[in-house]
């Protein structure tokens, strides 16, 4: 965390911007506490979350579009969250995307996928920006709402405490459900494959 804070503290808004290039919870999040602070505007945050965020995922997409499966196959990590993201992607469609924002890991083998698929590119851009922007919303106002309850409950610790576990199991506990929801969703997806695949088997070539 000391780093976080370090790359924050040093490069201010740049650090956002680099830090949600990947996986960026925890530097929006900061982004928002330090908003709370006084140290950072929250509207500047959040738009760098976004274009961080947006950029990333855009690269992917179109490396998707470029390369394929070359790219999947290269990397591990990719392949095993691979079906996964398939799964989503041929059930919900374009929407898939905001449904995997919000999922650890899942975000740019999904844009990987959609690339793959030749998804439009509107809809791509469209999804993304709602995606992206809902996303960067909620986290720096989890890191703005967690700066006032600190600011707020300081002098009561033991009840700042209990309100830190409680919201953490709640937060724990909701995006458990989610995960398990589209871990069903891609099961679903699955098993309607197979058993389309089944009941329609290819006819055997002819010489």
């Amino acid at each position: 965390m000391d780093w976080y804070l370090y790359f924050i503290q040093k490069f201010g808004y740049l650090a956002i911007l680099l830090g949600t290039l990947l996986e960026g919870e925890i530097f929006l999040a900061l982004g928002g506490l330090f908003a709370r602070q006084g140290l950072m505007n929250v509207w500047i945050v959040i738009v760098m979350a976004v274009a961080g965020s947006f950029l990333s995922h855009s690269l992917v997409f179109w490396l998707g579009r470029w390369r394929g499966l070359a790219v999947v196959q290269r990397f591990p990590k990719l392949q095993a969250n691979y079906p996964k993201a398939h799964a989503l992607a041929e059930r919900f469609g374009p929407a898939c995307i905001l449904i995997v924002q919000f999922l650890y890991g899942m975000r740019l083998v999904t844009c990987l996928v959609l690339g793959t698929l030749q998804l439009s590119v509107r809809a791509f851009v469209l999804w993304q920006l709602f995606a992206c922007s809902l996303w960067a919303l909620g986290m720096a106002a989890a890191g703005y709402a967690f700066g006032t309850a600190i600011q707020h409950l300081v002098s009561r610790l033991e009840i700042l405490l209990t309100v830190l576990v409680a919201v953490a199991l709640l937060l724990l506990a909701a995006y458990r459900w989610f995960w398990c929801w589209t871990q069903r969703q891609t099961a679903g997806c699955l098993a309607s494959a197979k058993n389309s695949a089944a009941a329609n088997p290819q006819s055997p070539a002819h010489h």
